[in-house]
């Protein structure tokens, strides 16, 4: 998870501006920790030409391949290297969530004629002149969008097709009935017209994540299983190296169709920095933004320090931590135990182990997604009725199990405070922490970890969002994100429902409906909603945290 002012096209202000309203009033990313205006660049910071970006990362990316890859550092750099169609616009809060043009020419609509009178028929104009970085240094074609779709749906480890499989021909594509996606068409070279087969109000946010990037054909071929490290698209920094433990650097595309754009010479992403190191780092001016944050321990002592106070920026993220529990393994498989855990969990602990970083949350979607009721609770913090729960289930003293997590900071902590929390109502549960990459690889892994932490970042601000990659049948397969392995027919014909309806009313309510069905199944436990609060130098030009980006560095400057 998971970008200039354009009108937003009409069909996307019904999702999109909803949003909006919501990340307007109590979401919007600020600077110095005090309002919206200052995470923006100001008008007496002109933007300057040349120099090097460095950021520090605790963990590097998976993959570096669009089709599959979806950790947020993967999004982090395969946004400075590959485009699609669309974006989101560069500013903070609630600007940041309107759908503008990218490889596009316009955001298709009723009104343009970019979307057909039933909402089933997208057409897409490309900018001509747009080449693929060098060596390729050729003209991007409709053909290409067409390969790079394709090439996506028919990817084994692609975590994300469910997004897309209303797509005309999708289908029997993907169960190899067919050597093409029909409904996705290359109309001539510079026209894309993708067919659905019922109208879906998140569609142009479906396609507008990193999934759908354009690559070129000649040089995923090249590099067969490598294309994966040797990463090329049409974005405004070229990859140069990756040295794994280490550091990856991009330069900028000298090719690049966006006149005066980037500022930066270089981009260095220096990994494997924990957060505290990655600080020091900062304060003696070898790092110039923190990728990780600040850690928690150390942000009133630099909020309260006048050389770098004016340097800190945060915005609540549109995102969970939550609790898995496999129902595919015992005892998990019993939805009584899985209630009981929800009741035995104390958010609010979990929030002040972090000095406010976070904000209790109580039901299935974060606050800022469209679908969250205020002030709805479905499970509270009740060791009473979780050990109720548990002797009603059959475990009158408990069970035995493994908690998992990852090495990655604060949640070795936080998930000793759930394990404790576990242990009052008797579940003595062993604690298991691992790498990064590792832990996502095995929570996307059948009956393999019972129960665990995870995260999940907006990819775009709609409830599609959340429901397709965490709760459907088909992400819950080997790789995908559905940690807790269940789905329903219910809830499938719910969904189904909601992506027809033209409504956007009518069509939020039912994902609410979806919310409140799903709480009665219990698979994971909502445990809080992250906020991130990070910092620059004074050196870094043009920062500011946008509300699906994040860090956005394709805009930045060296001072």
């Amino acid at each position: 998870m998971t970008r200039r002012s354009h009108k937003p096209a009409a069909l996307t202000a019904a999702v999109v501006l909803g949003l909006a309203l919501l990340l307007a009033l109590g979401l919007a990313a600020c600077g110095g920790g005090t309002s919206e205006e200052s995470s923006s660049p100001s008008s007496s910071d002109t933007p300057k030409q040349g120099g090097t970006l460095t950021l520090s990362y605790l963990t590097e990316p998976s993959s570096l391949d669009p089709a599959v890859a979806w950790n947020v550092i993967d999004w982090q750099i395969e946004h400075d290297i590959y485009q699609g169609l669309l974006q989101y616009a560069h500013e903070p809060g609630a600007a940041g969530t309107e759908l503008v043009p990218c490889l596009a020419t316009e955001v298709p609509s009723t009104e343009n004629g970019g979307i057909s009178a039933d909402g089933t028929v997208y057409t897409f104009k490309l900018r001509e002149g747009v080449k693929f970085q060098p060596p390729v240094s050729r003209e991007v074609t409709a053909a290409d969008f067409k390969y790079s779709f394709e090439r996506m749906m028919s990817e084994p480890r692609a975590p994300a097709t469910s997004f897309y499989m209303g797509v005309v021909g999708a289908d029997k594509f993907m169960k190899g009935k067919a050597d093409e996606i029909t409904g996705y068409k290359a109309v001539d070279a510079t026209t894309v017209e993708i067919t659905l087969a019922s109208p879906d109000l998140s569609f142009l946010n479906a396609v507008t994540m990193e999934f759908c990037d354009v690559v070129p054909k000649e040089w995923v071929e090249k590099w067969g299983k490598q294309f994966n490290r040797n990463p090329l698209g049409t974005g405004p920094f070229v990859f140069q190296k990756w040295t794994p433990g280490r550091e990856i650097v991009l330069t900028r595309n000298p090719d690049y169709w966006e006149e005066g754009k980037p500022y930066l010479d270089t981009i260095d992403y220096q990994l494997s920095f924990n957060p505290p190191t990655a600080l020091l780092k900062l304060e003696r001016g070898e790092v110039d933004v923190l990728g990780d944050g600040i850690p928690v321990a150390d942000i009133p002592r630099v909020q309260a320090d006048p050389q770098w106070k004016e340097q800190v920026f945060s915005q609540p993220l549109v995102a969970i931590s939550y609790m898995f529990m496999n129902v595919e393994m015992k005892p998990f498989d019993d939805v009584k135990v899985r209630q009981a855990l929800s009741w035995a969990i104390n958010r609010d602990k979990l929030v002040k182990l972090q000095a406010g970083q976070a904000m209790s949350l109580w039901q299935f979607y974060p606050k800022g997604m469209p679908g969250y009721e205020e002030g709805k609770v479905f499970y509270g913090y009740d060791p009473a009725k979780a050990k109720q729960l548990l002797a009603d289930a059959g475990y009158p003293d408990g069970f035995e199990t493994m908690l998992y997590t990852d090495n990655v900071d604060p949640n070795p902590k936080l998930w000793q405070s759930v394990q404790a929390d576990l242990a009052a109502v008797g579940v003595k549960a062993q604690l298991k922490t691992m790498s990064n990459n590792s832990f996502y690889v095995q929570q996307g892994t059948p009956n393999t970890l019972t129960a665990g932490s995870f995260g999940w970042w907006m990819d775009f601000p709609d409830p599609s969002d959340w429901i397709a990659p965490l709760f459907s049948k088909a992400s819950a397969v080997e790789g995908g994100m559905n940690s807790s392995f269940w789905w329903s027919p219910e809830l499938e014909t719910m969904f189904a429902e909601a992506q027809a309806m033209t409504d956007p009313e009518a069509r939020i309510a039912k994902f609410s409906e979806m919310q409140d069905y799903i709480s009665t199944q219990a698979p994971y436990v909502p445990c809080y909603q992250p906020i991130q609060t990070t910092m620059c130098t004074k050196t870094t030009g043009g920062f500011y945290l946008h509300p699906v980006y994040q860090i956005d560095p394709t805009l930045y400057w060296k001072k």
